[in-house]
């Protein structure tokens, strides 16, 4: 295991770009994009205008991504920002949160939560088409997150982070729909909250446990395969990356109460490991 000690406030939503072999990633209260060439070691950062949720890679030079409530494109090459659309504008309290492109590159779905210290179940589940309209999934949700889909795209995952519920549910690839969800499993804040999760090919679902400094690996059926122990205390998402897809980089973040973070809080990790992950294609937005 290594790690870039980058002291990221909120260290998120990790995606590998098979094109430019490259990850991005951001931070989400320093409201910045961020790109890591790993064979040169070279970091890049994009300034944005406001709190970022996730994002959704695209073709060309674009980035799609999920800003408080708007959906917009970023050209990383001219900096150019150009709102696509807005969700929960009626929710001023929430802002959008999590989010991953499905395994054909036909959809972006993300998620809302509620951004008060006192939560309330007002977030959602969207879903985002190649021409940037958007629809309600699922509602109720305190903090949307875990957003991944099954290896073969039959089933989508998601978590509602703050009671630590992880969810499944039919996925139609064709028309961007799911069936009613299931409750899978409970990770309680012992076990490690569900934050942002990755699939890899065996359909298994690698869980950030944001509460334990840990990666919970969890198979189809909601059972806990293993638990991977972390350096920093409050990682956030894994993406699986790299020549193979057999590297797992790890977003984490620094709580506010914290006196003294530890050295890898707030950290980009590392890891090799002795599976191959499923990476999303590129968001096929028009």
């Amino acid at each position: 295991m290594r790690g870039y000690r980058l002291g990221n406030v909120v260290g998120e939503s990790p995606a590998w770009h098979s094109e430019k072999q490259c990850l991005y990633w951001i931070d989400v209260r320093r409201q910045q994009l961020l790109q890591l060439d790993p064979s040169a070691s070279v970091l890049a950062r994009w300034d944005l205008p406001e709190v970022v949720g996730a994002i959704a890679l695209c073709h060309g030079h674009r980035v799609c991504l999920a800003l408080k409530h708007d959906l917009a494109v970023l050209d990383v090459d001219t900096g150019m920002l150009k709102t696509v659309a807005s969700v929960e504008l009626d929710r001023p309290a929430n802002r959008l949160n999590d989010g991953k492109v499905s395994n054909t590159g036909r959809w972006f779905v993300f998620g809302s939560m509620d951004d008060r210290p006192q939560k309330q179940a007002t977030g959602g589940l969207y879903c985002a088409d190649a021409k940037g309209q958007v629809r309600q999934l699922h509602d109720g949700l305190t903090i949307a997150n875990g957003i991944a889909w099954s290896p073969e795209g039959t089933h989508l995952y998601f978590s509602d982070s703050s009671p630590g519920v992880l969810y499944k549910a039919a996925w139609d690839e064709d028309t961007g729909s799911m069936g009613e969800p299931i409750r899978l499993a409970l990770l309680d804040e012992v076990m490690g909250r569900p934050d942002g999760a990755a699939i890899d090919l065996a359909g298994n679902y690698w869980s950030a446990g944001v509460s334990a400094g840990c990666l919970n690996v969890v198979d189809s059926t909601g059972t806990l395969l293993r638990k991977v122990a972390l350096p920093c205390r409050a990682p956030t998402m894994p993406a699986f990356a790299g020549v193979g897809h057999s590297t797992v980089y790890v977003t984490s973040l620094i709580r506010p109460q914290w006196d003294q973070p530890g050295p890898w809080d707030g950290a980009l990790l590392e890891l090799h490991c002795d599976v191959a992950g499923f990476v999303p294609p590129l968001f096929a937005l028009t």
